[in-house]
Parts: C-alpha cells; structure tokens; sequence
C-alpha cells in the first residue's frame, strides 16, 4: 500500500488545527473517518504519527514532524501546478478565494473585488468572513481560501509556509453613545461610581466573546475604569456591538479599522474615544507557494497601496472627525456637555 494524498492532507489538516475534533470542519470529514486515516498512515509507515494519549490534543511524534513537512511540501506543488495549469494551458481562470474579519468589510470589500476585477487572470472573486484572524489562517492552510487580511500575531507559527506583508497598525477605540455629555463621561471614568439614568448605559458593555487577542485587556479596562460596569450584552461582531451602543443601550470597544465601514448613521449616535494603545497590525497572507503567479503578486501589491492610504490610524481620523482620547477624558472634569 502507498501513502495517499488524502492522507497527507489529514495529517496537515489534524496538525495545523491542534486536535482531530478542531480539523473536521476544514477537512468535511467526520471525526472516526479522519482517525481511520491517521491509523492506516500509521499502519503502512510502520510508526507512530501522534503521541498516544495526546490525539485530540495533538502532539506530533519526530516521524510525525518529517511527515508533516513533507505533506505541507507535496499539497504546496499539487496547488501550484494546479494554478499554474489554469492560467497557461486551461481556458478557465484562476479563481480569487479572500477572506477578512468583520472589521474589514464594507469599503475595503468593495475595493478588493474591484481590484480582482481589474486583474484578467481571476475568472471570480469570493469574499468569506470569519470572527477571527485564526478561523481566516486556518482556511488559508486548508485551501479553502487562497489569501486574506489578518491579525498579524495570528501567523506568528506558520512563517515558513506564508508569504507574510505587513500593512497597518490597528488601534483599540471606545465607542459610547452620543448622548451621554463628555462631562458625565469624565466624572464616570474619575470617580468609578454607578451612573443613574439616564446615563446608566455607562454601566453596561458589550462583550464580543472568546478567540479576540485582546478581550482580556479590554475586561482588565472595565475593571479599573469603569467597575460597576458588567457585560450585560454579548455578540459575535464589533459591527453589532457598535449597533448596540448606537442604540444608547450600552459602551463598547472596537478596532479603528471598523470605522470606515460603518454607516454615517451609525457614526452619527455615538462618540469614538481614542485609547493610545496598538491593539493589533493588520497582514496581508497567503501561501508562499502563489507568489510565483503573478495575479496574486499583483492582487496583494493593489490591496495593500489601497489599506495603505485608508486604513492608517490618521487617516481614519481624519475622515471621522476630531477625537479625543480617554487621557483627555479623565483630565477634563468640567468639560461642556456635547
């Protein structure tokens, strides 16, 4: 018996994502189907792939690192020659598989598929979403993307098989609704103290849930500056939690990078307030085996001219207008009410 492709692209599959439960939905496989693979692999190499014991907490033997390297090595050429083949001898173009959180959406998904339009070698351009930067990696490793916008601390493992391009540096913003006055916000954020109504929504967050980098520094925020705060509300986007704090229901934390896409209404019923604090630097990736086709060279090199001139944290600013920072709040104890 020899060694499949589908084998290989399992024991990639079940070492990139950590378990054999966390790779199933990459693969499409149910999870007895996917240990039969593991074992059969295991059965005609004569050797142990994973340590026993560790299988879904995965731990790959030194047999099982050699063959890894080799599957990520093998399914890389197979993809290649793939791509190749389409834009040389197939009369069907490559198609353009991109994927972002929710933060970048709206304008910037706009601009991307124009770009992607412009580039003749792409015969189509999907956009896919996921909550996190992880969830878009892990589409990247398991070919059902080709390329995406991502935490750059999110590939921090996998630079030997992504071509990495570093674009801009996020920041973390406060949104609180518009009309609480500067001056209340002051005297919530100096004196820690319980607001009443009709300022109570100084009492309330909004919690976007496990898997973001920085959620803990965001609880260890509200612990100190606003205690009597609790996270009353819970949603799976910064787009949502924005909504809700729009609503005068609540406060909340979202990257700056959101900013350009949410609607002028939106904008409109809340402030934004500066933190002074790099919560994140955005990247572009993909496989570094697509860097010899030149419409993805291209793709990448537009995208990033275009996040390069929008994205910057000065020229988000600029186009929302004036923003004080949260160092300005606390300093201000009779501000006017706005």
């Amino acid at each position: 018996m020899k060694i499949t492709i589908k084998q290989l692209e399992v024991l990639r599959a079940v070492a990139l994502a950590g378990s054999i439960n966390n790779a199933r939905k990459s693969l499409g496989m149910a999870q007895p189907t996917i240990s039969q693979q593991i074992a059969k692999m295991e059965e005609i190499l004569g050797t142990q792939l994973f340590h026993r014991g560790q299988i879904n907490g995965v731990k790959l033997t030194p047999a099982g690192e050699f063959w890894f390297r080799y599957a990520e090595d093998v399914l890389a050429k197979i993809d290649l020659a793939i791509a190749q083949h389409k834009s040389t001898f197939s009369s069907d173009k490559i198609e353009l598989h991109f994927g972002a959180t929710p933060s970048l959406s709206g304008q910037f998904v706009e601009e991307a598929a124009k770009i992607s339009l412009q580039i003749q070698q792409f015969s189509s351009f999907e956009f896919v979403w996921a909550r996190t930067s992880s969830e878009i990696v892990e589409m990247i490793n398991s070919h059902r993307i080709n390329c995406g916008v991502v935490s750059a601390a999110s590939v921090e493992n996998f630079k030997s098989s992504l071509s990495i391009m570093e674009l801009f540096d996020d920041e973390i913003i406060w949104v609180v609704p518009s009309s609480i006055p500067n001056s209340v916000i002051s005297e919530a954020l100096l004196d820690k103290t319980y607001m009443p109504p009709p300022y109570d929504a100084l009492n309330r967050y909004v919690d976007v849930g496990p898997g973001i980098p920085w959620q803990p520094r965001l609880e260890d925020w509200y612990r100190f500056h606003l205690p009597h705060a609790s996270p009353y509300f819970s949603c799976m986007t910064y787009q949502s939690a924005v909504d809700i704090a729009a609503g005068g229901l609540g406060c909340c934390h979202c990257p700056l990078s959101l900013l350009p896409s949410l609607p002028v209404q939106i904008r409109n019923r809340v402030k934004f307030f500066r933190m002074n604090e790099l919560a994140r630097k955005a990247a572009f990736v993909m496989p570094r085996h697509l860097l010899s086709l030149p419409a993805f060279v291209e793709f990448r090199s537009r995208v990033s001219n275009f996040i390069a001139s929008a994205y910057p944290p000065n020229a988000v600013i600029e186009m929302i207008g004036p923003t004080m920072t949260v160092a300005d709040l606390m300093e201000r104890t009779d501000q006017p009410a706005s």
